[in-house]
């Protein structure tokens, strides 16, 4: 299971106990639980994840009680695989004084991209799971939507340069993300906002 659908699970665990604790309906509650059971089933097939979906079959289920759940359904979800200090380095082998953070205080379990923010240069760096880097200008920081998480948040415009002419000339794309990566990463519960992203600030 990936960070991002482990995200979807834990959403709609929560709208299901929301459900159940706001309609009266018996036909309504059942045709959500039905709905949720569907979805959950499409992300992972896995025991852990059938035994979970009976316990929360009960409409007295508390979301305190789901969450301990959850924290047992976090086992199956695979770690990002963060490239070493070295190896981040020769990513990004162009920049000079690159200052990689700390990893340690990182839960990888959470992370579908690695990000991190460099106040003194307005930059963010961006590692995917598949290893590529990616690095652009922040610039300002407003509510709206995040192109990665499709959700509403603190967004800075990141822009990166994708083209380069042989004259000096050079092009620029991006879009408005999440200020706080690591509220990003919690935040997304499908891949394709990502995806589209990496898409627009890639080199052409």
């Amino acid at each position: 299971m990936k960070a991002y659908e482990y995200n979807r699970i834990k959403y709609l665990t929560f709208d299901l106990i929301n459900v159940y604790h706001s309609v009266n309906d018996k036909a309504t509650v059942e045709a959500v639980y039905a709905q949720t059971v569907a979805e959950i089933e499409e992300l992972s097939k896995a025991k852990e994840v059938g035994d979970f979906l009976e316990r929360i079959a009960d409409s007295k289920t508390t979301k305190e009680q789901a969450e301990r759940d959850l924290l047992h359904l976090k086992n199956l979800v695979e770690p990002f695989a963060l490239p070493s200090e070295s190896q981040i380095k020769k990513i990004f082998r162009k920049v000079k004084k690159l200052k990689v953070p700390a990893q340690a205080s990182w839960d990888m379990k959470e992370l579908t991209y690695f990000a991190w923010n460099e106040i003194s240069s307005q930059r963010k760096y961006i590692v995917t799971s598949d290893g590529r880097g990616f690095y652009g200008t922040t610039s300002g920081s407003i509510k709206n939507i995040c192109a990665i998480c499709q959700k509403t948040s603190q967004v800075t415009q990141f822009l990166a340069t994708t083209k380069r002419g042989s004259d000096g000339t050079y092009t620029k794309n991006g879009t408005y993300i999440c200020v706080d990566s690591v509220n990003c990463n919690r935040q997304m519960q499908k891949i394709e906002g990502l995806e589209h992203f990496l898409e627009i600030i890639k080199e052409r």
